[in-house]
């Protein structure tokens, strides 16, 4: 998702358990209608959302923690949402870059011949999964108790190759792993089994960190963008998902540019074929992809064969027209794009 990686470098600067072995069941409402914008925005933008048929607002948290401000914020947010009917879904890019320092030097995403990226952990890193995921949903759920939907995306903002997506990790830990302990140097990538492995080992990480938060977290929702996503660790966290029981949901992105009930179907035959045939599959549109005009009848083919749909990002609406550059900026008027939404959004 090339184009929405650059997205979210810009809004990153510029300021988609039970214990048991259960498949997971949802919380999501069927034909949910939730609108993605970014924590440094007004609660009363959440009016203008109610306003124009929407019930969710996944609000994406940029900062590696939230800190007494922060939490403040998404208090404020939950309670105006609770009094116009939104439910607020608070959401987080994995990749934390505070947090790296507490990671070995040796575990940074090494992909090739030996290409590293500094900014990019291990995906094999059970430390940085424990950090970035299980304690950022401690924060963000003592902050929002009363929350019973959360969302993580796997992709990460910085460095030559997003997702995880050139392939197996050969950093020196996991390659030493790999090889069970054994010296001497070896070309990584001759090593042909070393992605179905770590793919493999990562699932095998995931599960008691999942089963953790589930037992922290009873019965809430624990969302992923792109989880039908073709990248190792996606694959693997959906396994994990699969064997913990764990309340989860799909929130894709691969209609943002296209609108199309085909690629709902696809996500759902990838999400199936990893043991999630029952998963919610939410579908998004880039606003900026589409004239205000084609919106409704697209929106309602994606309705009637997602279990919900999301527009990327209300944030274009938000501001005035003349304040916003690049990916931000639309086609046509907000006023349009919202008499659209709200279209959009009539059963």
């Amino acid at each position: 998702m090339g184009g929405l990686t650059l997205l979210r470098r810009i809004a990153w600067f510029g300021v988609g358990v039970l214990v048991t072995f259960a498949a997971p069941t949802s919380h999501a409402v069927a034909g949910g209608r939730a609108a993605y914008f970014y924590h440094y925005m007004e609660p009363a933008h959440l009016d203008r959302l109610a306003a124009s048929g929407f019930d969710t607002a996944i609000i994406h948290w940029i900062g590696d923690t939230l800190g007494v401000k922060g939490a403040r914020q998404l208090g404020a947010f939950v309670a105006r949402g609770s009094a116009v009917g939104i439910e607020v879904v608070p959401q987080w890019i994995l990749q934390q870059p505070s947090r790296l320092p507490k990671v070995p030097a040796d575990r940074r995403y090494t992909w090739g011949r030996g290409t590293v990226e500094r900014d990019i952990p291990c995906p094999l890193d059970t430390t940085y999964w424990r950090s970035a995921l299980l304690e950022r949903a401690d924060e963000i759920l003592a902050a929002a108790p009363g929350t019973r939907r959360i969302a993580v995306d796997l992709e990460m903002w910085t460095g030559g190759r997003h997702h995880w997506d050139a392939g197996a990790c050969r950093c020196p830990s996991c390659v030493s792993e790999y090889r069970g302990g054994v010296k001497g140097k070896v070309d990584p990538t001759r090593l042909s089994g070393l992605l179905a492995w770590e793919e493999a080992a990562l699932e095998r990480r995931l599960v008691p960190l999942l089963r953790a938060f589930a037992a922290r977290h009873p019965g809430v929702e624990l969302g992923v963008f792109d989880l039908d996503l073709e990248a190792f660790p996606h694959r693997a966290l959906a396994r994990a998902l699969a064997r913990t029981g764990v309340p989860t949901a799909d929130w894709t992105e691969c209609t943002y540019s296209t609108g199309s009930p085909a690629d709902v179907a696809q996500a759902r035959r990838r999400l199936a074929a990893l043991g999630l045939p029952k998963v919610p599959v939410h579908a998004g549109l880039w606003l900026k992809r589409f004239r205000p005009n084609a919106l409704p009848r697209i929106a309602r083919g994606l309705r009637a064969s997602a279990d919900g749909w999301f527009v990327f990002t209300t944030y274009s609406l938000w501001l005035d027209p003349s304040q916003l550059q690049g990916p931000y900026l639309l086609p046509a008027a907000p006023a349009d794009y919202w008499t659209s939404l709200r279209e959009a959004n009539t059963p």
